[in-house]
């Protein structure tokens, strides 16, 4: 994120890149406080444009006899929706709810929307009477230093905050986390980024971006600017792969493989360096501080080159792998990437929204084609991830909601 999600916003701190991610000029956006959450009585307070799908064409058969005609059932048409933003034809976009500056997405067990938030808490979402609106929100974690990254495993919510990973636990089923247990501490997330995203893998560790202390520097713990592994109970923490300014984002995709985003360095000017997506592999070093995609050096021969980039300082956020089937069958098992935008360099740019990426996994590694899938100028998009319903939601932390995207009608 520009860049970076350093809590509040200047302590997000989200940069980011993209290549031909262009969107169409606009007013430049003023960064709005977020909408509070809707008052909670029960639970400690907490201090495109798309045109419709045009009807298919209906040419009678000509008849043999007109008294004989032959019976005709038109096929119906679900007329797409599109609140906010211009999206990818055929798409709905609705407002599912409102949640002060949400940085990061999770469903529970119990079918709810968890949402981390800057106000140090982590806030229940559900749809009570069926129409496709959050309109419940609840704290369900709150006095949290900076929780960025969420990941449930059974019923413990692992929450990632400064400088350390905590589980909560509702332990009398009552809505709200009650307990609280660390499981690492001590963690390297004091300087100008923190603890990102968390995601479980297949092998049964949770793995986690560590963001740099720095823009650009050589850092005196080397869990900066890693991804960092460790077991449930905290057990086992380890490099898994270095050389990442602000991995933000993490995803494992439907074949095990492990993908991350990362918010390159923001001191070369405006054209330098891009934003980069990566797949990630044990030991790897993806170059950050000195090393970018087209600097051909000697000192840059063993770096890992990303699969796909962004634009320069657009801060490649939040990320999903598509893995419903909601969506038509070619989006399955694509990557969408939260773009916030440029806060600092470019506050006025409106290149904002989520990427579709398609990825192809071949001999040599994956290969990779993008484009936009939801444009959101007047948004800042930081975080995506899959419903039970297939659906597709966005944290937009600028306007401080959630929207919900599907295939056809709302």
């Amino acid at each position: 994120m520009t860049r970076r999600i350093a809590i509040p916003f200047a302590a997000l701190l989200l940069t980011a890149c993209g290549t031909g991610l262009v969107a169409p000029a606009l007013p430049s956006a003023v960064i709005s406080s977020p909408t509070p959450a809707p008052s909670v009585t029960a639970r400690p307070s907490v201090t495109s444009t798309l045109s419709p799908t045009p009807p298919l064409s209906h040419t009678p058969t000509p008849l043999a006899s007109p008294t004989l005609p032959l019976p005709h059932t038109p096929t119906p048409v679900l007329t797409p929706t599109v609140e906010r933003g211009t999206l990818a034809p055929g798409f709905s976009l609705t407002v599912y709810a409102k949640v002060p500056a949400p940085t990061n997405l999770a469903f529970g067990p119990d079918g709810r929307l968890y949402v981390t938030s800057t106000n140090g808490a982590v806030y229940a979402v559900a749809d009570r009477d069926g129409d496709k609106r959050g309109e419940d929100v609840q704290p369900y974690a709150v006095g949290l230093d900076t929780p960025l990254g969420l990941a449930w495993i059974g019923q413990d919510l692992f929450v990632s905050i400064r400088g350390s990973v905590v589980v909560v636990r509702d332990t009398n089923a009552d809505g709200f986390a009650e307990t609280r247990a660390t499981v690492v501490d001590n963690l390297p997330s004091f300087g100008l980024h923190q603890n990102d995203s968390l995601a479980l893998g297949p092998d049964g560790f949770i793995y986690m971006g560590q963001g740099s202390d720095c823009d650009a520097c050589q850092e005196a713990d080397p869990r900066n600017g890693t991804i960092l592994r460790f077991k449930p109970d905290g057990s086992h923490l380890s490099i898994y792969a270095r050389g990442m300014r602000n991995p933000y984002g993490l995803a494992f995709n439907a074949l095990g493989d492990l993908f991350a985003t990362d918010n390159d360095r923001d001191d070369l000017g405006p054209a330098l360096p891009p934003e980069e997506l990566n797949a990630i592999q044990q030991g790897a070093d993806y170059g950050w501080p000195d090393c970018w995609p087209g600097l051909n050096l000697p000192a840059c021969a063993g770096v890992t080159q990303p699969v796909a980039t962004f634009s320069p300082h657009t801060s490649a956020d939040g990320m999903a792998f598509y893995t419903a089937h909601q969506f038509p069958a070619e989006y399955f098992d694509n990557a969408f990437v939260a773009i916030l935008g440029s806060i600092y360099m470019f506050p006025d740019s409106t290149e904002r929204g989520v990427a579709r990426v398609r990825l192809t996994k071949t001999a040599a590694g994956y290969t990779a084609e993008r484009e936009w899938f939801l444009q959101l100028p007047d948004g800042r998009p930081v975080s995506v991830t899959i419903g039970p319903d297939g659906a597709l939601y966005v944290a937009d932390f600028e306007n401080g909601e959630i929207d919900r995207i599907v295939y056809g009608a709302p």
